[in-house]
């Protein structure tokens, strides 16, 4: 006698669970983790800290590249990756970076990082396409 849990039997949950599981291991494996603002900003963020950064200090002010964030420097405006574990402050256009502090719109920063052809980060094709510029700057305020 077969035992039934809802509609389901015991050996089609232990499937559906196999199956469930199999698809999680074959979730996107980008190092580019992208967060949204309620207002649509984009913040980028390095999840693995594969890129290297050269081992510059690049100054410049938070704003909006298109719906990105990014930093306004000498050289011009640019995109940018935020180091591993960089986040949004909830209902805020702040972003929280570890190791440095909270940098908000229009905020000064000065730290670790630089611009880069964007074609030569690994994990290009995850730009999102508001994004996409031929340079970004990538952040490293700890180095």
């Amino acid at each position: 006698m077969r035992r039934r849990v809802g509609s389901l039997t015991g050996s089609a949950i232990l499937a559906s669970g196999l199956i469930a599981l199999m698809l999680s291991g074959c979730a996107d494996d980008s190092a580019l983790v992208t967060q949204a603002t309620s207002t649509g900003h984009i913040l980028m963020t390095d999840a693995r800290h594969v890129e290297a950064v050269p081992g510059n200090d690049i100054e410049g002010t938070l704003v909006l590249v298109g719906d990105c964030f990014g930093l306004h420097t000498s050289a011009g405006d640019f995109a940018a990756v935020f180091p591993q574990g960089s986040g949004l402050i909830e209902d805020t256009d702040q972003v929280e970076i570890p190791g440095w502090g909270t940098l908000g719109l229009d905020n000064h920063y000065q730290g670790g990082g630089g611009v880069l052809a964007s074609s030569t980060l690994s994990y290009h094709d995850d730009i999102p396409t508001a994004c996409r510029g031929s340079r970004i700057v990538v952040l490293d305020p700890i180095r």
